[in-house]
């Protein structure tokens, strides 16, 4: 039976799943014995596709006039009774399909879930769910309406509506949330495809209408912008959602993006501090690997070489970027769209599997921090018959091709005009028991741009504790990290002189410093005293 109806996107309650179980009985009898055969009780079936309304995004702006059906692929389904009890479970394929068993002579609708769940086994592993971070973080979910299910098998179809009215959303954006989702499947689909047995741990994607770029409250819809966080448990991405102002669910390339970041905190590793960034910024070199890693992953997941992000008002501004290309002028490893360029041929040029090899493997043991230089000595080790074509990639944006090299110790592009006289060496040499000079600038801009942070390079002959004090001029407030396998930041005291006691690895070990003030002065040069005890 196919009914054309279906209920509007719903919030889901906490529901507790019953197993139903066959109920039998036996009775003893003189002589040889006797009983009754276990009786199970009659079923039936029930079966559909559950689609939604997909709306693209192929020049920057929304194009809805194209809507199309696509199906909901690896979700959650749920059949229950009228009292909201669970009677079976069951997961949409590749095509939207899904087929469950249930009771005959029952009342019952089909829900849909915005999750993609699969646990257990020795295979790939996952828990992805879309959210409503303004109503308690409830999972989204499309009923159909209710039935009468009888001994005939049942068609059910649920297909989500986007609500756009032809000017304006006019209904519930049921199709959002699964939107959202597709994209997601489709980037794990993608390292599923050269890592078939990956565990991806848990995701939680926040969406609302109400969603908007303002900071402040989530509850309420201010999460400042569509963003990744690796701070909260589980992970989370958040997406706005604000009709005329900016919405990202049928953003695509925005979604994947996000989803890079995932990627490489989960997968691989990332040091960036994160912050604002464009495409004609100057960034420190971790912002720079992390931002172009997540524009290029956008087109290496969804096999395109655009990325398109809309906005304003019906959706109709139009953010559109070639990801094959860098930038125009002064290109280098301090440039987000160089690394995009450099990172989406490649994968043109010879595939995924050793990106995956190089962000899995070397560089995510590199004592280096993250960046186009470590990632191309992790690249060489993985793949050194593609080395070439790396750094022929490497050359069109200026950047260093000496082999083995993830501290960037053979670069010499600087970053251009103004100069920013903090940059070389790379990383500083420091050593124990004595003090170094740390400089850096505001010349490129400010908190995350070329030159906020100092990096220095220490070797301990053992592991141990160590004393690491960084004193600035009055008026500053340094700030450090130091990496070992991985950044340890170190509390903040808002003074000029900073110190802690560390436990550091034998070997090398980085110290990252900064000036949280750095934004008061502009175009200042800040040297602190770094000493190590």
């Amino acid at each position: 039976m196919s009914l054309s109806k279906f209920l509007a996107l719903r919030c889901l309650a906490i529901l507790v799943a019953l197993v139903l179980t066959a109920c039998g009985g036996g009775g003893g009898g003189g002589g040889g014995g006797g009983g009754f055969l276990p009786v199970t009780a009659a079923t039936s079936t029930v079966s559909g596709t559950a689609t939604y309304d997909y709306v693209p995004n192929n020049t920057g702006a929304l194009d809805y006039a194209a809507t199309a059906a696509k199906p909901i692929r690896g979700s959650v389904v749920e059949v229950l009774n009228s009292s909201q009890t669970v009677l079976a479970t069951t997961t949409t394929d590749s095509k939207g399909g899904y087929s469950a068993s249930v009771p005959v002579n029952t009342t019952i609708f089909v829900r849909v879930k915005a999750q993609m769940l699969q646990t257990g086994g020795s295979g790939a592993t996952w828990d992805v769910s879309v959210r409503d971070n303004t109503h308690a973080n409830a999972i989204y979910v499309m009923d159909s309406a209710t039935f009468s299910l009888g001994a005939v098998a049942a068609t059910q179809n649920l297909h989500a509506a986007s609500g756009w009215g032809g000017a304006s959303y006019t209904s519930t954006r049921a199709a959002a949330p699964f939107a959202l989702l597709d994209t997601i499947n489709t980037a794990m689909q993608k390292v599923l495809s050269v890592a078939p047995n990956s565990v991806f741990p848990a995701l939680q994607v926040f969406w609302s209408a109400n969603n908007v770029p303002v900071d402040g409250d989530p509850a309420i819809g201010q999460i400042g912008t569509t963003a990744f966080s690796d701070a909260t448990s589980p992970r989370s991405i958040y997406v706005l959602g604000k009709e005329n102002v900016d919405t990202d669910e049928y953003d695509a390339s925005v979604v994947a993006h996000e989803w890079g970041h995932y990627y490489q905190a989960v997968f691989s590793r990332d040091d960036s501090p994160g912050g604002g960034h464009s495409g004609g910024d100057r960034l420190d070199r971790r912002v720079a690997f992390s931002e172009g890693w997540g524009d290029a992953w956008s087109g290496i997941a969804l096999a395109r070489s655009t990325y398109t992000d809309s906005s304003g008002s019906a959706q109709s501004g139009a953010t559109l970027i070639d990801l094959s290309v860098g930038p125009a002028s002064n290109p280098g490893w301090y440039r987000e769209p160089s690394i995009q360029a450099i990172l989406w041929n490649l994968n043109q040029s010879i595939g995924f599997q050793p990106i995956h090899a190089a962000m899995t493997g070397g560089m995510k043991t590199s004592v280096a921090m993250t960046s186009i230089h470590s990632f191309s000595a992790a690249f060489g080790a993985a793949s050194p018959g593609n080395v070439s074509t790396l750094n022929g990639l490497l050359s069109a944006q200026n950047i260093s091709t000496a082999a083995n090299d993830p501290f960037g110790a053979q670069e010499a592009n600087g970053g251009g005009t103004p100069a920013v006289t903090t940059v070389f060496p790379m990383y500083i040499p420091a050593n124990l028991g004595g003090s170094t000079q740390a400089c850096v600038s505001t010349a490129a801009g400010f908190v995350n741009k070329l030159g906020s942070y100092a990096y220095l390079r220490v070797s301990l002959p053992a592991a141990g504790s160590h004393v690491i004090t960084v004193k600035g001029p009055n008026g500053s407030d340094p700030d450090f990290e130091v990496d070992s396998a991985g950044l340890l930041a170190v509390s903040d005291v808002v003074a000029p002189t900073e110190s802690a006691t560390v436990a550091m690895r034998a070997g090398d070990n980085i110290i990252v410093v900064n000036d949280f003030n750095d934004y008061l002065e502009p175009t200042q040069v800040t040297c602190f005293t770094v000493t190590i005890n």
